[in-house]
């Protein structure tokens, strides 16, 4: 929901003192730009890390607008693996609604708290890499949620390849490198804070993660890009045989 302002804002002191500093010639046009873009940066995740000490799981705006996307999706009869699942906070959500659920982290403290926070009788969370639980279990599962989980791998298509024929569907939630124009700036610029996280291996634009999904056998049914995210909930399908593209999973 936008907001409707006066025509008249009140003054921001700050935003006027930033103004005069950047006319002093303490430094070139360019250079000027790179420290802009990484004071944005740096303020920009601040705020957003402070964010999760103002709001609770429950109301966190990042976290409501996944809930009510996945909630017109999954169904009574689903079971679901959460790789990356962190503390659960999305997992405990999807166990209101789907037949059973798993999480899965690497972070052994992490999951001793979702375990601690989260219980009901069709929810388990599990210590473990994701990849090396998939090579472990062979079970097949209705729904993968992978949120906040490409980003980090190495080799996001072989992930894909590798593991997809295990699901009906996929939800994939990650940053959205097109969020505004300023990432394409730092990118042009060269500028090193140009990530969303500093585990991150890679940071898709939209067109990009379009191609990797579909080229992988994945037909998009849904997306939505909002709040920094994009999120798509994707079919598994077969892929064309006679289709030749060296990109394809």
């Amino acid at each position: 929901m936008g907001v409707t302002l006066p025509r008249r804002k009140p003054r921001n002191i700050l935003l006027s003192v930033m103004y005069r500093l950047g006319k002093l010639p303490f430094a070139s046009d360019r250079t000027k730009f790179k420290i802009y873009l990484n004071l944005e940066w740096i303020f920009d995740r601040l705020a957003h890390e402070m964010s999760y000490r103002m709001y609770s799981s429950a109301d966190h705006p990042f976290r409501v607008q996944s809930r009510e996307f996945l909630l017109e999706l999954l169904s009574p009869e689903h079971t679901v693996l959460d790789l990356g699942c962190h503390e659960g906070d999305l997992t405990v959500f999807l166990a209101e609604t789907a037949k059973a659920v798993v999480g899965i982290d690497h972070n052994k403290d992490v999951i001793n708290r979702a375990r601690l926070r989260h219980q009901r009788r069709n929810l388990e969370f599990h210590h473990g890499e994701a990849r090396a639980f998939l090579e472990d279990h062979d079970k097949r599962y209705d729904v993968l949620v992978l949120s906040g989980v490409l980003e980090h791998l190495d080799e996001p298509r072989q992930f894909l390849a590798r593991f997809k024929d295990r699901f009906a569907f996929i939800y994939i939630e990650v940053p959205d490198f097109d969020r505004y124009l300023l990432n394409h700036y730092r990118q042009h610029q060269g500028v090193d804070l140009i990530y969303s996280d500093a585990d991150h291996v890679s940071e898709f634009d939209r067109f990009e993660l379009r191609e990797l999904l579909t080229s992988c056998g994945l037909e998009i049914l849904k997306e939505m890009y909002i709040h920094g995210v994009q999120k798509i909930w994707c079919r598994v399908t077969s892929l064309p045989e006679a289709e030749n593209d060296p990109r394809r999973c």
